[in-house]
């Protein structure tokens, strides 16, 4: 049956009271038709602004819909995307008035329905998997009128493609951060196994305090020789992103591994800092430039950033993984000293194995003393870098303090420094000076000449 659109407030309550949207101490509150205009327009925004209705709930009630708002326990209040296989929107749990992002999966038939409900049903299993601040949170998968659907954390943010399409490009140090945090979200899923395989500005999302988390596990990969279902399911086709898909990807290798996000994670850095993509063209030849032409650097397309940066992204760009950054941990040592001591990065990397060990030393430190001092330029705006400037054995142990670092702001008990006040007060206090080779050999050389002066007066004096 065709939805018939309000003709009065009075149909539009018998709308709202049909839909299920409001629990029934809010139901009661409900006002009369006669406390509304008569034009149903104009009572659907007395009910916004009194707050028994949503924008989106709105638009829906006025084109004569009332199904459809309650997906379970969780009531619809908006629509967050859309995409092909199936919408995102925003849900609140009529209980516990917790917002959630639910994926319903679209409805269809045949092989492609099924081919969709497998990789729906793997992104289920492929986050509730992973348990990191990086990456989305899954908490519960259902079916509601045999439509599965996902509940998922939800951010209160934008995507990085959001924030390019707002403002053109990213600052330098921004970028560096939020794709350190990327990193180390990825190096938690590629040490349980998962390659995501589409990772892009778009499925990066950054909430309002600055935490970047990762969307999408939908083309997420298991590297387990047991599970033989992406095989399957991906079998002749090719997965990713034109803009972003690694070279190993374009040709639909079997043996993609974690170095394929970060050739993704490169070049997602790269549009986030000169704010363009890193070939241009149609989908194929987007792709045969990513098999065949050498990725442009960030010098060369903004000569006033630093060459180390743009060496640190041509690394992550090389066309065989064997010559790429190998982990994502390794990223996040190489932008270290553009994102000294981030709480957000290091809170990140501690969840990690990578970053697991028992030194108080901050990222900053490990900045300064690690990958920064040993990049370097050949050939002009041709970057490379020292292998021996990501080694992690030393930035394993410099991060695990990290998560504990950003709870200490907000947790600190009354009366003792915060957080900020401690460092402020280590900067100020004097600090000993450092001890090193040439001190030592100074110290070894005067106490030589004071016992040869020793010795040469005593024989003045007694010897003869």
């Amino acid at each position: 049956m065709a939805a018939i659109a309000p003709a009065s407030s009075t149909d539009l309550l018998d709308l709202v009271r049909k839909s299920n949207i409001l629990p029934a101490e809010r139901l009661l509150a409900l006002p009369g038709a006669d406390a509304l205009p008569r034009e149903p327009a104009k009572a659907a925004t007395a009910l916004l602004k009194q707050g028994f209705i949503t924008k989106f709930q709105a638009t829906q009630l006025l084109a004569g819909r009332h199904k459809g708002f309650r997906v379970g326990p969780y009531v619809i209040h908006d629509l967050l995307g859309r995409g092909g296989m199936g919408a995102v929107y925003l849900g609140v749990h009529l209980e516990l008035q917790r917002k959630v992002a639910i994926k319903v999966l679209a409805p269809g038939k045949g092989e492609d329905q099924r081919l969709a409900l497998e990789r729906f049903l793997r992104e289920a299993r492929a986050v509730a998997a992973l348990d990191h601040p990086n990456i989305v949170r899954i908490f519960d998968v259902a079916r509601h009128n045999d439509a599965p659907y996902l509940v998922m954390e939800h951010v209160d943010g934008e995507t990085l493609q959001q924030t390019l399409d707002r403002d053109g490009r990213v600052p330098f140090e921004v970028a560096a951060e939020y794709v350190a945090q990327a990193a180390a979200g990825l190096q938690h899923a590629h040490e349980k196994g998962f390659v995501h395989r589409d990772i892009k500005p778009g499925n990066l999302i950054r909430d309002r305090f600055g935490m970047v988390k990762i969307l999408d596990m939908g083309l997420a990969r298991s590297a387990s020789d047991k599970d033989k279902l992406t095989e399957k399911l991906d079998e002749g086709a090719v997965v990713g992103t034109a803009d972003f898909i690694s070279p190993e990807q374009a040709i639909n290798c079997p043996k993609v591994d974690g170095r394929a996000d970060i050739y993704s994670l490169g070049a997602t850095l790269f549009t986030l800092v000169a704010g363009k993509t890193p070939f241009d063209g149609n989908t194929t030849q987007k792709l045969m430039q990513h098999q065949m032409k050498g990725a442009p650097t960030l010098i060369a397309a903004d000569a006033t950033l630093p060459a180390e940066l743009s060496a640190v992204v041509a690394k992550m760009l090389e066309k065989k993984p064997g010559d790429r950054i190998q982990t994502a941990a390794e990223v996040v040592a190489a932008l270290a000293p553009w994102t000294g001591a981030s709480a957000r990065v290091l809170a990140g990397l501690s969840r990690t194995a990578a970053g697991q060990g028992d030194s108080r030393a901050s990222l900053g430190d490990w900045s300064l003393n690690g990958s920064s001092s040993r990049l370097r330029t050949d050939n002009g705006d041709r970057s490379s870098i020292d292998a021996a400037a990501l080694d992690l054995t030393q930035a394993g142990k410099a991060t695990a303090a990290m998560s504990a670092s950003e709870t200490a702001r907000s947790r600190t008990p009354a009366g003792l420094p915060t957080m900020a006040e401690r460092e402020e007060r280590e900067e100020r206090e004097p600090k000993p000076a450092p001890k090193n080779r040439n001190t030592v050999f100074i110290a070894i050389g005067l106490a030589g000449a004071v016992l040869i002066a020793g010795i040469l007066i005593g024989w003045l004096a007694f010897g003869r």
